[in-house]
């Protein structure tokens, strides 16, 4: 190779030979030198002079231009700032720490044209413009807020100068807003992507002593991001100049440098394709390779201080990278491009720049690099296809398939610089672009619409265009994910770039997680940690998609699934996370000797517990070892893993199974939030939908009326109905573009089959784990709450915009999560507090819905009959709630006027915001489950016993607690002053009432169901369960009946707080436990030819508290004695029945109309079903007749006696048992009931031996386990 061919290749033959003859070229004077030193001088030289050519004069680092005042690099003025905020290295970025902080520039001007641009980190409260030096600033008044500043607010949509105006548009995170100031003329324009908003201020105050600097005033956590001119502008405006000097001169010398380097890179690249690699140069003395190098060295010594400069970077070696990449403007380029992606141009510039430029340059190089690739990215695509954002993605992932590039990335600037989440995000389209690309609307209507379903195929239609192209960008997002896992360039002095990535990313993670603890750490941490939502969600599924290639390519087992050794021999960091047994060191100490076995005592892990066991202080390598296992200080818990990443290969196995361990952490962390938050819109859309059908509904009542021209106020209402009705129109088409993008990107087919797949692998984790006995105490417990997490995802969330039967095997997939569920309820080894209350809340998911049901139903019987026996265990000492309330569901919808979602007494009060946030669930009873709890109640009978008492010792607590808080209430409502009543106090009571009201449901479940838990006379706690269960129902209906006591009074309030508690949704339970518990009884009673009362009813009626006027209050068949009606609440159940004739009153300010709704029509908005039916009406009153007729039957029962042969206890029965050994005495029944919760005696506390009755007959003997046994059956 001929050295002269190079250097004219490179520098072109005039320059070159000028010099050469200039030098005179004798051998003379170069005597020594070989040809191949005196070129390279010669190089050096011609280099200097082209770079002097350009730059005569020496850079100099002041700004003299006329009209601007302040140092040549502009910045935030950190020593004038208005609240806490949070300032990036280069001060150009802004994150708001306080209310409402202001910062300004350190630069002003007053004299030209002037702009600056900011690109906005959030969408959020920001008022970006311009403000003097003498404007007085605080956390309450910003730019904009006093005289002589100017701002902008796009989220507002409102021009700030002291007062207020509307202006603009409103602006998306991503945007780039301009700020023009023309201090010739006094105007400000403000400018969003380019695009003028128009003229915001004019004339304003100029002349001496003014001079305007950029100012901006974030609210909390807001953040933006200014260019002062330190980088070129994106939309730059004509004839406006930043404030911050362009350095054109440096940008020409690094140009004409690109210049030459670029032919270097294309030599070395030929040099190294030829055949003779080490092809010498004509005088031998140096290879081609060497000498191209060797002028690599010289050019890129100039070019390295130039790369030191944002503005050049982004100018020059931008456009230079993307030029070796076949980068250009045309799209079709740009995939050629991708699909050509493991060119070595690229890989070449790289070499030489991490080779000859210092450290400091290059890293300054990169960093202005990926800043602007981010910029880019995150900037709103104004077209479908997503340009900007996938020339980013590809230029990204070229300059990361150098390695070393690719680590320093991961090392410094991915994740502590610039977050990588935003590279694998898709930001919807700008509001004009995504009506350009749904410009028809639909949405599901009931009844359908013709004018709405006519446009479903084109708004389908853009659905799939969106998704077409979302995909591309996906695929570049995983593709570069990929490359960033690489696990093949470890060495002996460097770890692979894999685990570089798992160790900052778990350290991402943990950064998420620890944002949502903050309240139970009590510690400090800033908002900036936490990752937007939308990100998250996008992060996840890209992770979880590069998981599966590269799982797929490197191990390509299945299924897959996470060892349970995983999570006890601290191969992945686990520290700050709790665990299914407990606290870590506890599981450890209790099971020691299992960890040395399944281990060895070889172990990192084992050894380093030895080392701290056995010495007051562990080596510094032990330490690390036992805090990624969870060994370190309370305090400590938020720091990062200090354990050192290990050079050379990793296991491919170990190192994706922690990847994988890290994305479902990730996933319960921060992205399940954002399937929920994007599930508000579909309902806010629903009760759009459903607020026009209503609306339309009362226009076509309206319009059929009234006559055309005679009734003004009907006109009056149409017209506002219409207005109405084009709101809402109004706003749904809006929330259904966006709906269009949802169901693209968020919930597609692809994103549930890979939520569907995770869902399998926790529950297949879960499943091997738990086989391996006492180790599946040290399973995370975010594994349990993930798996409850997805089930409500894809049954919830997804559904019904993806429907889940779109899922293969849904069926195999609920059922095998459903019977983990049913297997592990009140399981010993799951000690953790909230890991319990998961788990019931879970099973409360999947009998709330009938597509769970049926999974839990088709659960093996081995499991449902787990289930069904820990939930029947007794309520004591344990969180009951939830478990009755589960047992609740299996019976809603078979009960006694128990098929309503809401209380049908609160169909008269609109919707609550409550209701908006919980939906309201449709009743889905299990005939299935409730056949297993009669067979398990009939089954074990002292069991049953224990748990019938608990469940009416909790009813006793219930109710009790409830109408002690209406006294209260009561009392302070009575007071002649004006009392405030807490709002939590009443929060509480409304919670009791409701427990209390569970509790009866499931009592009439059981008496349905398992009536002969009650009935059986050979079981000896039936007497004494129904005996205090028809005291318990005739306290509730004493207090419930009666006209003058607290609850009546307290019902009259209408307290705001107290809405659920009615008469209705209680004295319905009561009915439907006393129809359950004598509707064999009455059944019989007419058949017998004798007459004799059975058990049940004498029972009922003999207990000493029942009143019959009680239950002739529920039909309102009572007689009211000096009580005025005024001061009463009138309650029938016969209220509840036929409720379609009604009459609705329609109030609107001035006018009113009456009108009536017959059966025949207007049932869409109304309730056309019957609460309460005619057949549990007759059941009713068959059953007070029934009553009546069996309570003249009794004898009297009237006892005559004085007070001291009365119980002390219930004062009800005479005293006929004696306690031993303390002589204390009762009635039989009150002792029969306390010896099913304790032995102590009533009044000493004494433990009782035996009990005998007043002649002295033994009839509980505790002294032998025969009569122990005996008693407690």
């Amino acid at each position: 190779m001929d050295a002269d061919k190079v250097l004219y290749r490179i520098f072109g033959a005039n320059p070159l030979d000028v010099e050469r003859t200039a030098a005179g070229r004798s051998k003379d004077d170069h005597l020594g030198q070989s040809r191949s030193f005196q070129n390279l001088n010669w190089v050096n030289e011609h280099i200097r002079k082209s770079l002097l050519n350009l730059y005569i004069d020496m850079w100099n680092s002041e700004d003299n231009r006329e009209g601007r005042i302040g140092p040549h690099f502009v910045r935030f003025d950190i020593s004038i700032q208005h609240g806490l905020c949070i300032i990036s290295p280069d001060r150009l970025s802004v994150n708001s720490q306080s209310s409402f902080s202001t910062i300004r520039a350190n630069t002003g001007v007053f004299k030209g044209k002037w702009m600056y641009e900011v690109q906005l980190g959030s969408k959020g409260v920001m008022q970006v413009g311009w403000g003097t030096a003498q404007c007085k600033f605080n956390q309450q008044y910003g730019v904009g807020d006093t005289p002589n500043s100017y701002a902008y607010d796009g989220n507002r949509m409102r021009k700030w100068n002291v007062s207020t105006h509307k202006y603009g548009e409103a602006w998306l995170t991503g945007d780039i807003i301009g700020c023009a100031l023309d201090m010739d003329d006094g105007t400000i324009d403000f400018y969003r992507n380019g695009r003028s908003l128009g003229r915001a201020f004019e004339n304003i105050p100029m002349g001496a002593g003014i001079a305007y600097f950029p100012t901006v005033s974030l609210a909390f956590t807001e953040n933006l991001t200014a260019n002062f001119g330190s980088i070129p502008f994106r939309y730059p405006i004509e004839d406006y100049k930043s404030l911050q000097a362009p350095p054109m001169k440096q940008v020409r010398q690094a140009m004409l440098l690109f210049q030459w380097f670029s032919q270097v890179i294309e030599l070395l690249e030929y040099s190294k394709n030829v055949d003779k690699q080490n092809i010498l140069l004509d005088d031998k003395t140096m290879s081609a390779h060497a000498f191209l190098m060797c002028l690599a060295r010289s050019i890129l010594k100039h070019i390295g201080p130039l790369l030191t400069i944002p503005y050049v970077t982004e100018t020059v070696f931008v456009p230079f990278i993307q030029m070796l990449c076949n980068l250009t403007t045309d799209d079709s380029a740009t995939k050629s491009a991708y699909s050509n992606i493991h060119s070595t141009r690229s890989i070449v510039c790289l070499d030489l720049l991490w080779t000859f430029l210092e450290e400091h340059e290059i890293k300054m190089c990169l960093e202005s690099t990926v800043l602007h690739l981010l910029s880019a990215f995150r900037h709103v695509s104004l077209l479908l296809e997503y340009p900007d954002q996938c020339k980013s993605l590809i230029l990204l992932t070229k300059i990361c398939q150098h390695t070393v590039t690719r680590q320093y990335f991961l090392q410094y600037l991915l994740f502590d610089r610039v977050r990588f989440a935003n590279f694998v995000h898709v930001k919807p389209l700008d509001e004009g672009g995504l009506t350009n690309v749904v410009e028809k609307v639909w949405w599901e209507t009931n009844p359908l619409d013709s004018s709405i379903e006519a446009n479903k195929t084109s708004y389908l239609y853009a659905c799939e265009r969106i998704k077409a192209a979302i995909s591309e960008v996906e695929a570049l997002q995983v593709k570069l994910l990929v490359i960033l896992l690489n696990n093949t360039d470890g060495t002996a002095k460097r770890p692979t770039s894999r685990a570089i990535f798992l160790k900052k990313f778990k350290r991402f993670v943990q950064e998420n997680l620890i944002s949502n603890r903050v309240s139970t750490l009590h510690i400090c941490i800033l908002p900036i940690l936490q990752t937007p939502l939308p990100i998250t969600l996008c992060c996840f599924h890209r992770l979880l998609v590069a998981f599966r290639i590269l799982w797929d390519t490197e191990i390509g087992t299945s299924p897959v699934y996470i060892p349970c050794r995983a999570f006890y021999d601290a191969s992945i960091d686990y520290s700050g996370i709790d665990r299914l047994g407990g606290v870590i060191t506890h599981l450890n100490k209790t099971f020691r000797n299992e960890l040395l076995r399944l281990l060895g005592s070889d172990h990192e892990l084992i050894i380093a517990m030895e080392q701290q066991q056995h010495t007051t202080t562990a080596t510094n390598e032990a330490s690390m070892i036992l805090e990624r296992f969870g060994f370190f200080s309370y305090r400590d818990r938020t720091r990062e893993d200090r354990t050192p990443i290990r050079h050379g290969p990793t296991d491919p196995e170990t190192s994706l199974m922690e990847l994988l361990d890290n994305i479902i952490l990730f996933y319960h962390v921060a992205a399940k939030k954002q399937l929920a938050k994007v599930a508000g819109l579909r309902d806010s859309m629903s009760a759009y939908i459903n607020a026009i059908a209503n609306t339309k509904s009362r226009l076509e009542y309206v319009k059929q009326e009234t006559s055309p021209g005679k009734n003004f106020n009907a006109e009056a209402i149409q017209r506002e109905l219409l207005r109405t009705t084009d709101i809402f129109n109004t706003k749904l088409s809006e929330q259904a573009r966006h709906m269009a993008w949802i169901r693209a990107a968020v919930y597609s087919e692809e994103k549930q089959a890979q939520l569907a797949w995770l869902l399998k692998v926790i529950t297949l984790t879960l499943q091997m784990a738990s086989q391996q006995g006492n180790m599946f105490s040290f399973v995370p417990d975010f594994y349990l709450e993930t798996l409850s997490d997805l089930s409500v995802s894809l049954r919830a969330h997804m559904h019904p915009t993806v429907p889940i039967e779109n899922i293969p095997d849904y069926r195999t997939i609920l059922c095998n999560a459903a019977e983990f569920l049913c297997d592990h309820f009140l399981d010993p080894r799951i000690v953790h507090a909230n890991s319990k209350d998961v788990l019931i809340l879970a099973l409360a998911g999947f009998v709330s819905n009938p597509l769970m049901l049926e999974a839990l139903e088709n659960v093996p019987r081995k499991s449902r009959i787990k289930i069904v026996t820990n939930l029947l265990k007794p309520y004591e000492n344990r969180a009951w709630a939830q478990s009755n309330w589960v047992l609740l569901r299996f019976w809603q919808g078979n009960g006694f006027a128990f098929r309503y979602e809401k209380s049908p007494h609160l169909s008269k009060i609109g919707m609550k915001q409550q209701e908006s946030v919980y939906q309201l669930i449709k009743p889905c009873p299990s005939v299935i489950y409730q056949a297993h709890v009669r067979d398990v109640l009939l089954g074990n009978p002292q069991a049953s016993t224990q748990f019938l008492n608990s469940l009416l010792n909790q009813l006793n607590w219930a109710f009790s607690e409830f109408i002690g808080m209406v006294q209260e209430i009561h009392n302070v409502s009575s007071r002649p002053e004006r009392v405030f009543i807490e709002s939590r106090q009443l929060k509480i009571c409304a919670t009791c009432f409701d427990l209390a009201i569970s509790l009866l449901r499931v009592l009439e479940m059981i008496c349905t169901v398992a009536w002969d838990v009650f009935s059986d006379p050979k079981q000896s706690s039936s007497e004494i369960l129904l005996a205090r269960l028809c005291q318990l129902l005739c306290q509730v209906l004493n207090r419930m009946s009666s006209q003058t006591n607290c609850f009546q009074h307290v019902m009259l309030l209408e307290i705001p707080d107290l809405e659920s508690v009615d008469h209705f949704p209680i004295l319905a339970a009561v009915i439907g436990i006393l129809l359950a518990l004598l509707k064999k009884e009455m059944k019989d009673f007419g058949a017998k030819s004798t007459i004799e009362i059975p058990r049940i009813t004498r029972s009922l009626l003999t207990e000493p508290s029942f009143q019959i006027t009680s239950l002739r209050f529920v039909l309102s068949d009572t007689k009211l004695k000096n009580t005025k009606t005024k001061n009463i609440k009138p309650f029938s159940l016969l209220n509840f029945f036929n409720r379609l004739q009604i009459k609705i009153l329609i109030k609107n300010s001035q006018r009113s109309l009456r009108f009536s709704v017959k059966s025949q029509g207007h049932h869409n908005f109304f309730n056309d079903q019957e609460d309460v039916t005619a057949d549990e009406i007759n059941r009713v009153k068959q059953m007070i007749t029934y009553l009546d007729t069996c309570h003249t039957l009794l004898p009297d029962t009237k006892l005559i006696s004085d007070d001291d042969n009365a119980c002390t206890i219930c004062y009800a029965f005479p005293i006929t048992v004696i306690f031993r050994p303390c002589n204390h005495q009762t009635c039989r029944i009150c002792i029969d009931r306390h010896l099913l919760n304790t032995r102590e005696c009533f009044f000493c506390k004494t433990i009782i031996d035996k009990v005998e009755d007043l002649s002295g007959n033994t009839l509980h003997d505790f002294t032998s386990e025969f009569s122990i046994s005996r008693t407690t059956s």
